[in-house]
């Protein structure tokens, strides 16, 4: 479970690196202290990746003590839970947290569980991946515009679908050291629901494997049609309980 906390705060940090990079307003920093991981954001329409994970009873006071520290400026992060631990629990809602939407964590071992053949993806050119994976989200403003410089790094390995010679689906997928991040998957709207994605996730787990990667990591809102593709791709899905610190009614 660490390992993969971990590889996805490197993806955070590839995100946050893009975002600076392409000029984007605010602030996107990452950090690790006493095991706790960080991601940083003071831009208010991308304040759900304001975050700190990797939060276990041994760390969950440095975790509220960083909450209240004043790197945030008054965007207080929410604080993820691997493992839902009674003592943790406790603590954080004694401390003034609250519980919040919990997040999911999906982890696959590759060494020994290969995933099956599968039919080919063709990788697309950026614009029109970009342009599938915006119209997929449906997503503009704040939101699409970090969404767009994310998937420009260089880092990011881009996947599609085609119909008729035109992208409907694609996907992302990034490699730190031995883990490979699946994310940035979306399918055009009246594509949706003919197993575009599922080809393309078994398809990312082919080229992780042979890329040498010990495990595949992706995050997914619970009950989510994301979260159901994954499990069925042979993943394990963790839910990570969230905790987040209610805005001071005197300040608002």
């Amino acid at each position: 479970m660490a390992e993969a906390e971990r590889a996805l705060h490197r993806r955070a940090e590839l995100a946050f690196a893009a975002a600076r990079d392409a000029g984007l307003p605010g602030r996107f920093e990452t950090w690790e202290r006493v095991g706790v991981l960080a991601a940083v954001v003071s831009a208010p329409g991308l304040s759900f990746l304001s975050t700190l994970s990797g939060v276990t009873p041994q760390t969950v006071a440095a975790a509220t003590d960083i909450v209240r520290a004043s790197a945030w400026q008054g965007a207080a992060p929410t604080v993820l839970v691997s493992e839902e631990l009674d003592e943790t629990g406790e603590r954080l809602s004694s401390a003034g947290f609250v519980r919040a939407a919990d997040r999911m964590l999906a982890i696959r071992q590759l060494i020994g569980n290969p995933p099956p053949a599968g039919d080919p993806v063709a990788v697309t050119d950026d614009a029109r991946f970009l342009d599938v994976l915006l119209a997929g989200y449906e997503v503009d403003g704040e939101v699409g515009a970090f969404i767009a410089a994310e998937h420009r790094h260089p880092d990011v390995r881009r996947f599609a679908v085609l119909h008729d010679a035109a992208p409907i689906a694609v996907a992302g997928m990034t490699k730190h050291g031995v883990v490979a991040v699946l994310g940035g998957a979306a399918t055009l709207r009246e594509h949706r629901g003919r197993g575009a994605q599922s080809v393309l996730l078994l398809h990312r787990l082919r080229l992780a494997a042979e890329d040498g990667c010990v495990l595949a990591v992706a995050s997914a809102r619970p009950g989510s049609v994301s979260a159901t593709n994954l499990a069925k791709a042979g993943f394990e899905l963790h839910r990570r309980a969230a905790w987040s610190m209610p805005p001071d009614p005197y300040l608002t």
